[in-house]
């Protein structure tokens, strides 16, 4: 208020009052709004402590607001007048072409600084900061790895041209711009280069997400992961390695996933609330959900898929670490390979995730036979079967 007043007094000779009167009422409506605000915030603060303290917070909070707003509106009445000033003289007072170019200076240099603060503090806690546990997960890191610095190199070289030409082309006294419309040559190899760039990319990229995606060996166990509001089971094919049909009218009548013990290869399903899959087995995943759209993440696997009801989809790895063997890679005894939902499906989305092991083959067909099956002969069947025995549909060599 006092600088406001300083510049006001000093360039009263200079502008017409009809420019300042309109201001200084609005400054002086501003002051009245403070000053009210103050008056109201000593006034809680003699209130009742438990009371005082429920609205001191929120009365500092519209303060703050009240005089950063008037601040804002000083700010501009400033600038406001001192244009007035040099149209009055015939002369600029600020010099907005340098300080415009000043400015994209201290971006560019905060920005990158902020890029690369972000990059130091918070790159650790990216997946890519997780040790790899599929076959596939080193490919998929290579491919993102290189996108990632292809595409930040020329981010920050074409950001940094971008504000030193604003700094280096701004506006001053006596120079003029060039009218360079075109030029052939130069748009030819920009539009080439980048285009066999993102070519390789993407091609690249397509062979990776098809070999993960729809490559299916065939001794590949097969599991389904069903996806609800808000949790996970898994279901387990048995013996045959088939999964049994479902039927969506069923569920929570014959059981939660809605599958008919009595149907074709399903007496033999298990049902589980957690994620067992054998070291080095090729795992095929079934993706169901009952009500929302879901998105299956393990990130150790680097596997994620939508999980959409109506839509199954799939999605197959083969874990190559045993949750023993990452305890005492991480050094970490309490470390479990884990299931999210990484899409926001609900208010609980937060706590939507199942706990994944990943077992011997020895200890895998031991805890499985744990589980009961959907039928009692179906549980025979499994308890008596070798599930990685030459004759069983998981061999694998």
């Amino acid at each position: 208020m006092i600088i406001l007043h300083h510049i006001l007094s000093l360039k009263l000779k200079i502008l017409p009052m009809k420019y300042l009167k309109i201001k200084t009422f609005f400054v002086f409506v501003l002051a009245m709004l403070l000053l009210t605000s103050l008056s109201v915030f000593a006034q809680d603060m003699n209130e009742d402590a438990v009371a005082a303290a429920k609205s001191t917070a929120s009365n500092i909070n519209w303060l703050i607001v009240g005089i950063a707003f008037l601040l804002v509106f000083i700010i501009g009445m400033i600038f406001d007048i001192l244009s007035k000033v040099g149209d009055v003289q015939k002369k600029p007072v600020i010099n907005w072409g340098k300080i415009n170019g000043i400015l994209s200076i201290v971006f560019i240099v905060v920005g990158l600084a902020a890029c690369a603060w972000e990059f130091v503090v918070h790159g650790k806690l990216t997946f890519f900061n997780l040790p790899a546990a599929s076959a596939h997960a080193n490919e998929y890191d290579d491919m993102f790895m290189i996108t990632l610095w292809l595409t930040g190199v020329v981010f920050v070289v074409t950001q940094i041209l971008l504000f030193w030409y604003t700094y280096k082309y701004r506006e001053a006294k006596g120079r003029k711009a060039l009218f360079y419309p075109d030029n052939h040559t130069f748009e030819i190899w920009a539009t080439i280069i980048p285009g066999i760039v993102l070519t390789v990319l993407v091609v690249r990229g397509l062979f990776v997400w098809s070999d993960m995606t729809s490559s299916r060996d065939k001794n590949a166990m097969n599991i389904e992961v069903f996806g609800y509001q808000f949790a996970w089971n898994a279901r387990y094919a048995g013996a045959d390695n088939k999964l049994g049909k479902y039927d969506f009218r069923q569920m929570g009548v014959v059981n939660a996933l809605g599958v008919d013990s009595l149907k074709e290869n399903a007496g033999d399903d298990i049902i589980t609330s957690e994620l067992h899959v054998p070291v080095n087995q090729p795992i095929y995943l079934h993706f169901r959900a009952k009500d929302v759209i879901h998105s299956a993440y393990l990130p150790h696997f680097r596997v994620q898929m939508n999980v959409v009801p109506g839509l199954p989809t799939n999605f197959h790895f083969t874990p190559i670490l045993t949750t023993n063997e990452m305890r005492a890679k991480q050094d970490d005894p309490k470390f479990d390979y884990i299931l999210l939902c990484n899409k926001i499906c609900g208010s609980a989305h937060y706590r939507m995730k199942m706990k994944v092991i990943v077992d011997s083959k020895e200890e895998f067909e031991k805890w499985l036979k744990t589980n009961p099956a959907l039928t009692a002969k179906g549980t025979e069947t499994n308890n008596s079967f070798s599930f990685f025995s030459k004759t069983s549909p998981l061999a694998f060599n």
